[in-house]
């Protein structure tokens, strides 16, 4: 069989590429890969004229359940006491299905009526999100007086931080605005899959993780495994925080080498950041501290 030529190859490739065009899009799509230009009238992010930020830190909370109202309500007690100036969701809003459109009642007994911190909640996918309809939750957005999630990934700056959110669904169109440069003193992001993680649904690809090692980020925090978790790796802590309502696993846990700190149980996080100081505080569901870390920066 005689070897096609170069310019033969070029040809075929690019015709080839044509024709997958349409299933790479479908499959992006399906994986919420594609972000969706959606513009909304009106402020989207916190106008923070101080140096220094609190928020909470709450994963797979989507239950409705028991659990998800007493972390609800430990974490509201947390922000009387100790101030925050919004909440990040870490994926799983809705589970086990995610919603099925913007008319979906979970939005109002999920999320509505059962947070009443009168601030603004910044969400990210999360794997259970994605199966239904995932972009009435960037619709959303534009409904809700307090939900906020402009796009698949975005970023904010708040106090001494940039913030980037990113679709760990697939991470492949998500993890390269990690390595943007930003004067602020800190660089965190918040995805729903962890980089490093003891529990039972696992952790990043190697890939995945070489990546994000070397974007520069000083805190990720996440969810996916339903625990609270530390994990430090190349620099970088990881904060776990998907106990925000989700059932427990019920196999004996194996912590991880690299974790200094992990539970199994229902709860959330506090976050303090000033130019030099970053502050972390895991609280039960019955609004128990039970694992505080500090780092100077």
């Amino acid at each position: 069989m005689e070897i096609l030529p170069p310019w033969a190859w070029a040809f075929l490739s690019a015709g080839v590429a044509l024709w997958l065009y349409p299933k790479w899009l479908k499959l992006l799509d399906q994986r919420a890969c594609r972000k969706q230009n959606r513009h909304f009238f009106k402020s989207l992010y916190p106008e923070m004229k101080g140096e220094e930020v609190r928020f909470l830190l709450i994963g797979d909370q989507g239950s409705g359940d028991r659990h998800q109202k007493a972390v609800s309500q430990a974490s509201y007690q947390q922000y009387l006491d100790r101030g925050a100036d919004f909440v990040l969701f870490l994926g799983d809003n809705f589970i086990q299905e995610g919603v099925q459109g913007l008319d979906d009642p979970q939005f109002k007994e999920k999320f509505e009526e059962m947070y009443p911190h009168p601030i603004p909640f910044y969400a990210i996918l999360g794997n259970h999100d994605l199966r239904h309809a995932w972009p009435s939750l960037i619709d959303y957005t534009a409904i809700s007086d307090r939900w906020r999630m402009p796009e698949t990934d975005y970023q904010f700056d708040a106090g001494p931080a940039r913030f980037f959110a990113f679709n760990s669904t697939c991470t492949i169109c998500s993890l390269w605005a990690l390595f943007q440069k930003t004067a602020k003193p800190w660089k965190l992001a918040f995805g729903h899959h962890p980089v490093l993680s003891s529990g039972r649904h696992g952790q990043m690809k190697g890939l995945e993780r070489f990546f994000i090692q070397r974007s520069g980020v000083d805190f990720i925090f996440s969810g996916h495994n339903h625990i609270l978790e530390h994990v430090q790796c190349s620099g970088i802590d990881q904060i776990l925080s998907g106990g925000g309502g989700s059932p427990l696993p019920k196999t004996r846990l194996t912590p991880h080498p690299k974790a200094l700190f992990v539970q199994e149980t229902h709860g959330f996080a506090w976050a303090h950041f000033t130019p030099q100081r970053a502050e972390i505080l895991f609280f039960d569901a019955e609004g128990k501290e039970i694992y505080q870390y500090e780092r100077l920066r």
